[in-house]
């Protein structure tokens, strides 16, 4: 990012008034920090506009769950200056109906970026999405949580919680096995599900260890994903209020 686009991004910034300019002027709290780390291993990316300015948060997820997305955008409100939107997308002959929010592009971002997207990690000269060691190991159960509200699934007939880690290469997704059991004494296992993918594998009594470790920090909505029912379940902001 130069000097003019910082000075620039910090002189808009300091025009807008109250919590706002706080957030967008420090460094991400720590929740904010654990929850893009989830994200960013799941459904969310990171674009960069111009190769001058800074990175936003882009986050596109079914209509299915839009009352997920809309406690992300409730989490990450202070960075966004327009609302959530829904569009259809065609594939393969199908319409499907996505729910999406982006921030704005802002210099605390592009940290997270060069971390996720490094330049020496090309495919079609686009930069390729990878797991960091760094975020590694700041792993926590906040940033399980939102892996798994991105890219869990239980299966029930062998009570498993299967991470579909499919999108990045098996160096990627080994190393968070140690970490995950390291940091949170919760034992995963790789799965080779099919040529050149691998998934993050949850079994046994591991199952209930998991539940015990996320269900605070997911989303009624979408509890599902660890075999859990959401009826008469709201999420408690005020136990990550200090967090935030």
């Amino acid at each position: 990012m130069t000097n003019y686009s910082l000075s620039r991004y910090i002189t808009k910034t300091l025009k807008l008034e109250g919590y706002c300019q706080n957030y967008r002027l420090s460094s991400l709290p720590a929740y904010l920090d654990q929850t893009l780390t989830g994200l960013l291993l799941s459904d969310g990316s990171l674009e960069q506009p111009s190769l001058n300015g800074g990175a936003r948060l882009s986050v596109i997820l079914s209509a299915n769950n839009y009352a997920y997305i809309m406690h992300l955008f409730n989490l990450f409100e202070p960075f966004i200056d327009t609302g959530v939107n829904m569009l259809d997308v065609n594939l393969n002959g199908k319409t499907f109906s996505t729910v999406r929010f982006k921030t704005i592009t802002t210099p605390i971002f592009l940290f997270y970026y060069n971390q996720f997207y490094p330049p020496n990690a090309l495919n079609n000269n686009k930069r390729t999405k990878i797991v960091p060691r760094y975020f590694l190991e700041n792993f926590t159960a906040v940033t399980l949580a939102h892996l798994i509200q991105g890219d869990g699934n239980y299966l029930s007939s062998r009570n498993i919680i299967r991470i579909y880690t499919n999108s990045f290469i098996e160096s990627d997704v080994r190393p968070p096995t140690d970490v995950i059991f390291n940091n949170l004494g919760l034992k995963t296992e790789v799965v080779h599900e099919r040529k050149d993918q691998f998934i993050l594998c949850c079994v046994g009594d591991n199952v209930e260890r998991a539940r015990e470790l996320v269900t605070p920090f997911m989303h009624s909505s979408i509890l599902y994903r660890i075999g859990m029912n959401p009826i008469n379940r709201k999420f408690n902001y005020e136990f990550i209020l200090d967090m935030i």
